[in-house]
Parts: C-alpha cells; structure tokens; sequence
C-alpha cells in the first residue's frame, strides 16, 4: 500500500518534499552504488548492533508516571494512560515491546507513530505502535491542523475508526528524531547512507572474497601454452580441491612443469578490510553509540576507565537524548497537565560497584533519607523488623535548638579538677552553629544564582557547564577556612588556658586549610551529583531553583552541626596538646548511649594515640575515622588530664 501511495498522488509529491530535506529513507543509491533500504541497512552488523543496543536498553528501564506536587515528585498510576506507558500497551503488546519497537523505528526512519485509541469517555485505553511507512501526515489547508493518513499494510491491525484513516494529531503519538524544520525527523540511516552503503559494499565484498578464494595461498603457472582440455582439466581439478575457505591452504599437486608460487593478500584487500573496520567506528557514530559498545575495541575509549563510567557516558550522551524524546511526546496523553509526566529510570544502568555503592547507602544511611528496608530493596534483599525507621542525628537539628529534654536533664558532671579540662558541647557553641549556617546558605544561594544564569543562556547546558566545580571548590574553601580558624582559635585557647597554657593557632592552619579543601570539593561534587540527578527528572528552571532553594536550608543546617561537632572537638585537642595534657578521656553524656559508646565510657589514652569504639578506632568523638554509625548522634565528649 504505501509503494502505491508514492507512486501515484500524493505519494509522489512526499516523495519529492522528501528529496529535498531528506527526512525520510527512500532507497537512493549511493557511491557505492548500494541502494540502502531498512532491510539492507539492518544487514550491516554495525548498524544492527546500535539499534539493537538503544532499542533493547532504552526498552528494559523501568518507567513510571509522576506528578509535581510543590518540590516533590510523587507515583501518579491513577491516571488511565500510566498503565499503558509503563506495563500493557494493548492487550496483545506490552509496554516494553511497545518501546522497543518505537525506538527501532525512530533510529531506522527517524520517526515512529503509535496510535491512541480511546475509550466512550474519550481517556485512552489502549497504545498501537503502526509503521511509519504506513503514515502520511498532511496539513488541513483552511486551518493548518495536523492530521496524519494511516493506511495500515496487510500485516497490520489497529482500532482505527476514523473515516478514511484521517487521525487528528491528538489521537496518534508521533515521536521524531532529530530534525531541522518540517512535520518529520531526520532518519539517522537516510542522512547516513553514504556511510551504510559502505559498509554493506564491504561486508558483500569480504564474502565474496572468501567465497571465490581459490588460492592455496599462491599462483600456478605453466610454461607454454595448455590446450583446451588441459586448461578445463587443471582447473577442474584445482577448484575441486581449493575453491572456497574450507577448502583453503590444501596439498597441491602439480604436473605438466606447473609451478606453484606464494602470495599474500593484496595491497586493495587488505586495505578494503580497514575501511570496513573503519565503518564500524563510523557507523557508531551517527547513532552516537561508543564503538566498544558493539565489539570495536582496537581503538581507546575516551568515555571513562571503568565500566561504571562508561555506562554513564553510554546512558548521558547516548541513551538519555532518546528517552527524553519518548517522555516529552508522551506528555500528549495526560491533557496538557504540566504537572504529570513520564519517567524512563536509568538507574539500573549507573549501579557501581558494591563499594561504592554501600558507601552511598552509608551517607544516606547517617543523614537519614534513607531507611535499612530502602536500601536492603535496591539490593533485592527481603526487609527486616525495625528496618523502617530513619536515623536522625543531632546535627540534624535544626540550628540552635534547645536540646532534647531528657539530655537537658541530666545532672552535671562535677567541677572538674585544675589539671583537667573538657571539650565543650555544641549547646556551647549556638552562635558559631548559626555562623556557619548562615555563610554556607549563603554560598549555596549564590551558587543557585550562577547555575540558573547558566541555564538561562543555555537550557541544554551540560553540569559540568553550569557547575564549575573548581572555582566553586576555590571560593567554598576560603570560606570554610575562615569559619574554621575562628572556631578553633576560641575552643582551642579556652581548652589550653584551662589547663594552664597557651594556644597558637598557626600551628594547626595547614591541616586546617587542607580539611576545608576537602569539605569544599565533597560538598561541591554531591552539589554536581544531584544536580545531574535533578536533570534525569527534569532541568527546567523552576525545579533547579527549587534544589538550591532546599540546599540553603536542611543541607546547610547539616553541614553547619556537623562543622561544628569536628571542628571543636579538634581544636579542644589541639589547645590540650600545646598546653601538656598527657592523656584524654572518652565521657558519654546520653542518658541512653549505643552500647559501643557506653563500653568506651571512662576509657583512658594517650593525648596522641586512638580509642577503641567499637570495631573502630578515633581521635574524639565526631572523628570521621570512627565511621558513619559512630558519630551519627552522638553526644559523647573529652576529658584531657594533665
């Protein structure tokens, strides 16, 4: 049927739209006098390969249906289109082949059409993927509505019930390709065809090369000249023995004063067997597939060294442009609500290895945004009783809140004696909290201001465009380190004085700078990180703001407390040390500790050697070398004794 469309009416003048913006796959020739079609395309290795990576991988995410409610993003299944994006397209075709074969047609035509068959109430009930060439879309000359002409072939069936097959836009999803103006997108295979057409030419070639070697890996030749019989006889007889590559390299005979002479390949074989491995890579290409991804692994691959990275360079530059496009002409079947959309999750494809990702579930583990039953999930690991509670450590709270009321409670320690001191609580320390607090709030506002001034020049912009993690990095730096010196010239003199000495903070500035570059490049790389997480969801303006705006005010709460806790404590044991403080104490101040904390209660060191918490070893409490389970809350302190 579409043949016939092409040929007569109006085919013909799509054909010749088609011939000027090349929006379509016709079957032009090429310089390698190849006619390219779909079929003969899908012959190439390397073109069968890239499509059949994207559309495989793209097909098996899952995929969901959500709603913007505020900052928040939640399931939405209540809608009658979510069961057919994410689970049965139609009775007979579920969702993940639907996907599948969109995608084949889009990368293979550059446009796919799927159309919506709606229900007496007029939601939709049923997604039926049709051929592109079964489509014709045409334009209502007295209004300019799109409206597309299906005319299925003979191995087809949808519920088309509109006269003629004429459906308005509304009623058929058509995902497009790249493209540059006009109703259709660009098919990567018809804009490509010089390079397919090679590619084909050369894997015909190679096999017709081994099909009609008939070399033992040289060339008779006789003296003189063979007569008729003689010259039908030896060939005969030398093709019944050598033709074809299983044949090859067997004993030759010879008689008659034949000679049998070695040669190699030649010089335009081997050279037609480098453009073919040089098609591969070019082929790759277009469809912006990394060539190691289908088996060209000669040449080094600038996307990444290790598996992880270089799945989330196949999922960013290769797969992500694709799924956006499938979610963005989804949109069509929630009624123009800006507040549904669909998500394909890559995730599954960005999983590292279990130590990175057991550290990842630690950190949201100890900040408490994640309970043990949501990590034991992505695990696929069954829950367990009591998994579903969150941690929430005192540094959480919020900025110079009162203390718990039974911490407030609790009898004070007795005045300890002259050659003691004891490291202050962050009780003490309210105001150097709201400091901090405040200056990091600062700095994440201001940075959500240079990222929103970014993405306003360009809403495509990459992270690593709109976050330049190195000034950032420069810039955060300065201001930790201001913070810290201030803090721990105050700790550390009231600490020394009580123990009878003096306290020089530009002893402790080198380690000092060094812990706030390392703060600075660990907050900035999560900032990069979720930002690039926020961009899988959405990168509009509005939603990124919205990220700055949360991370001025629980994110710079939690990194003000947590400042705070380390940075007294070492400067408390800095001050102690300059003053002549032999030994220090572990005191537990929570009327309820963790039974580690409760162990190392009165335990007694050296001013420079560790205590024993637990499985791990620290200088003090809040010590990051203590782990993540050992300083989440706690409330512990140090006694230094002369």
């Amino acid at each position: 049927m579409p043949l016939i469309r092409r040929l007569f009416g109006r085919g013909a003048g799509r054909q010749e739209r088609g011939r000027k913006s090349l929006p379509a796959l016709t079957g032009y020739s090429t310089a390698a006098e190849v006619t390219v079609t779909p079929e003969r395309a899908l012959q190439v290795a390397a073109v069968f390969s890239c499509i059949r990576l994207l559309a495989e991988t793209g097909s098996m995410l899952p995929a969901g249906v959500f709603r913007r409610e505020g900052v928040s993003r939640v399931p939405f299944d209540e809608h009658p289109a979510a069961p057919l994006l994410t689970h049965q397209a139609n009775p007979g075709l579920p969702a993940g082949e639907m996907w599948a074969q969109v995608l084949g047609w889009m990368l293979l035509r550059g446009n796919a059409a799927v159309y919506v068959e709606r229900g007496g109430n007029g939601q939709p009930v049923g997604l039926w993927p049709v051929a592109w060439t079964s489509v014709e879309p045409r334009r209502v000359k007295e209004t300019g509505d799109l409206v597309y002409k299906i005319t299925l072939a003979d191995d087809e069936w949808a519920p088309i019930r509109e006269d003629g097959g004429l459906v308005r836009a509304e009623n058929l999803l058509h995902f497009r390709s790249f493209g540059i103006g006009g109703v259709e997108g660009l098919s990567p295979i018809g804009m490509a065809r010089q390079a397919v057409g090679t590619g084909y030419a050369a894997t015909a070639y190679i096999g017709g090369f081994f099909a009609r070697d008939a070399s033992p890996g040289g060339v008779v030749s006789v003296e003189g000249k063979l007569t008729d019989a003689q010259y039908e006889r030896l060939t005969r007889q030398w093709r019944d023995l050598h033709e074809g590559f299983d044949k090859a390299h067997r004993l030759a005979v010879l008689e008659g004063g034949a000679r049998w002479e070695k040669t190699t390949l030649s010089p335009a074989d081997a050279q037609f067997l480098e453009v073919y491995k040089l098609t591969r890579a070019e082929i790759a290409g277009i469809f912006g597939v990394p060539p190691h991804m289908i088996g060209d692994v000669e040449r080094s691959t600038s996307w990444g060294s290790g598996i992880e990275q270089q799945s989330l360079g196949y999922v960013i530059y290769s797969l992500l442009p694709w799924l956006t496009r499938l979610e963005r002409t989804a949109r069509q079947l929630f009624g123009g609500d800006p507040a549904l959309y669909l998500k394909f999750n890559p995730d599954a494809l960005l999983r590292g290895d279990i130590t990175q990702r057991f550290g990842a579930y630690a950190q949201a583990r100890q900040w408490g945004w994640m309970s043990v039953n949501e990590i034991r999930a992505k695990e696929d690991e069954p829950p367990i009783e009591g998994g579903d509670e969150y941690l929430q450590p005192l540094n959480m709270a919020p900025a110079g809140s009162a203390p718990p009321a039974e911490q407030r409670s609790l009898p004070r320690v007795p005045q300890l004696r002259a050659e003691t001191a004891e490291s202050p609580s962050v009780e003490d320390l309210a105001a150097w909290v709201t400091r901090h607090q405040e200056q990091i709030a600062q700095f994440f506002a201001e940075q959500g201001e240079r990222a929103m001034a970014a993405l306003g020049l360009r809403p495509d912009a990459t992270v690593e465009e709109i976050l330049d993690e190195a000034a950032e990095n420069e810039q955060l730096t300065e201001i930790l380190l201001q913070l810290a010196r201030g803090l721990v010239t105050e700790v550390g003199t009231l600490t020394a004085t009580s123990l009878g000495g003096t306290f020089a903070v530009d002893e402790t500035l080198a380690v000092l700078a060094a812990g706030a570059a390392a703060t600075a490049a660990n907050i900035n790389s999560t900032t990069a990180r979720e930002l690039a997480h926020q961009f899988t969801v959405s990168n509009a303006p509005a939603d990124v703001l919205a990220m700055f705006e949360r991370m001025t005010q629980a994110r710079a709460a939690q990194l003000a407390k947590a400042r705070v806790n380390y940075l007294s404590n070492f400067g408390s044991h800095e001050g102690a040390k300059q003053a002549g403080a032999r030994t220090k104490t572990w005191r537990v101040w929570d009327p309820n500790p963790r039974p580690t904390h409760a162990a190392a209660d009165g335990q007694t060191v050296g001013l420079r050697e560790f205590f024993t918490i637990g499985s791990h070893q620290g200088r003090w409490p809040h010590d990051y070398l203590l782990g993540v389970d050992e300083i989440a809350g706690c409330t512990c302190r140090l006694q230094f004794n002369l």
